[in-house]
């Protein structure tokens, strides 16, 4: 109601220096995983944003350029992205999306807007 006092809500992100992205990423729900699938193996995406994503695997060097699928909980939609990995930490893979069609790049920034949405309206839930 509008007499009502709105809770202010602290969203803090943590700051990198190391942090290389240009785009705002996020980690999918752990029961609704966003899934990439590369030579036929499946991985589940750590956290996702419009330019790349970061998954855990020993199977791939830095610098690798991967053909991948990329299936979207929210959209249940599968899509083709080529991909390459551009910092690896042990088994941790950050990817960028070198070649992503605009209809797939478009899917992508509906799903992680929509995410936003919902862990933000969890959030003031609290």
């Amino acid at each position: 109601m509008f007499w009502k006092k709105k809770k202010n809500l602290d969203v803090a992100l943590a700051a990198r220096s190391s942090d290389n992205r240009s785009a705002y990423r996020i980690a999918p729900d752990r029961d609704k995983p966003v899934i990439v699938s590369i030579m036929g193996n499946a991985f589940n995406a750590l956290n996702i944003s419009g330019h790349g994503l970061a998954f855990r695997t020993h199977n791939f060097p830095q610098g690798s350029r991967l053909h991948a699928t990329i299936r979207l909980p929210s959209e249940d939609r599968i899509f083709p992205v080529v991909m390459e990995i551009v910092s690896k930490q042990n088994d941790l893979c950050r990817c960028n999306f070198n070649e992503i069609h605009e209809d797939a790049e478009n899917l992508l920034h509906s799903y992680i807007l929509g995410l936003q949405k919902r862990k933000i309206r969890h959030n003031q839930g609290n």
